[in-house]
């Protein structure tokens, strides 16, 4: 009898110990809804006065869980957004800086880059003539250079035209050399880089000030410290000029004055053809090869773009083939 009393205790405590496990687990499973929810794997929890009402013994999918805890949670007021504070692009820069609406620094030309380039052109046509021409090396590398550097300066003909240079390099080359200096000026002037050729005072504003920049550095080509002064000694002495057929030390004012009136007139001719011819043609291919056969219209500023290490064909007044465009969300919802 005792061994059949223990035995029915022994059951009655199983029992009871059974259920209390039963009923913890359930309420656990109640109050605990754990959900993969993000990619930091956090788990949500529902709190168990937010416990649903619907019967618990309901089987529930694991997005219904997952939807439920996420609506059960306390509410938390959102962070104010703003619209995203629009930036003007080129085109519209010049147009806010000429009304006045856009002031300060936008507005104001880029001396530090317009420098960079002007420098990086200065260097490229010195490199060419120390490259292909023997007595310009051997007048720069030999005797003293200060001392020959004035004597050429105070050589320099400026009571002459000619300076006996090849017809192809004083009425092509120079005025060429004077259209890309005026394009590194306008392509770091704001209030300038945009404006395709118009007869508007802005338009002849911005190319004037291009022609003064053309002109200073027109000067600096010649009689300048990095020179065909300074460098190859141009007006230090007289020479017999094979290709001339006569004497003369190499100066005379035409490369002072065609190079930026020439290149006044060669760029305003690009600015003609770019607006009436390239900008037609260029919407009908993205070809890169047959954009830059188009700059042979413009040479002067399709190589003024690459001291900027643009595109031959990029232009500061307009999207340009080939030139990558960014979509973003806030595009399509503040810019439908």
């Amino acid at each position: 009898m005792r061994v059949g009393m223990w035995l029915g205790l022994g059951l009655l405590v199983m029992c009871s110990s059974s259920a209390l496990l039963a009923q913890d687990a359930s309420s656990r499973s109640d109050t605990l809804i754990p959900v993969w929810q993000n990619r930091d794997n956090s788990f949500l929890t529902l709190p168990a006065d937010l416990t649903p009402t619907a019967d618990s013994s309901a089987p529930v999918a694991r997005g219904q869980q997952q939807s439920l805890a996420v609506s059960k949670q306390p509410s938390v007021s959102a962070p104010e957004v703003h619209p995203p504070r629009h930036v003007p692009d080129t085109f519209e820069a010049t147009q806010m800086c000429d009304e006045g609406t856009l002031q300060g620094k936008a507005c104001r030309f880029h001396w530090w880059p317009a420098l960079g380039e002007q420098i990086e052109y200065l260097a490229i046509e010195q490199t060419w003539n120390l490259s292909t021409n023997y007595w310009v090396r051997y007048y720069t590398f030999n005797g003293r250079w200060w001392h020959d550097y004035v004597e050429s300066v105070q050589g320099f003909k400026f009571s002459r035209w000619n300076d006996a240079n090849p017809i192809i390099d004083d009425y092509v080359g120079h005025p060429m050399m004077g259209a890309i200096t005026m394009d590194i000026f306008i392509q770091n002037d704001p209030r300038g880089r945009a404006i395709e050729f118009e007869n508007t005072k802005r338009y002849w504003h911005s190319r004037l000030w291009a022609l003064l920049w053309s002109t200073v550095y027109s000067t600096e080509w010649k009689l300048g410290p990095i020179s065909e002064a300074s460098i190859g000694n141009t007006g230090r002495q007289d020479l017999y000029d094979p290709d001339a057929h006569k004497i003369t030390n190499g100066t005379g004012t035409v490369g002072l004055v065609v190079t930026p009136l020439g290149g006044w007139v060669w760029a305003l001719g690009e600015d003609f053809m770019d607006m009436h011819v390239i900008r037609h043609v260029e919407k009908h291919t993205n070809n890169p090869l047959y954009l830059t056969g188009l700059e042979f219209l413009n040479p002067c500023r399709g190589f003024a773009n690459l001291l900027r290490f643009k595109r031959p064909w990029y232009r500061d007044s307009r999207p340009t083939p080939g030139e990558p465009v960014y979509t973003t969300q806030s595009d399509a919802v503040y810019n439908p």
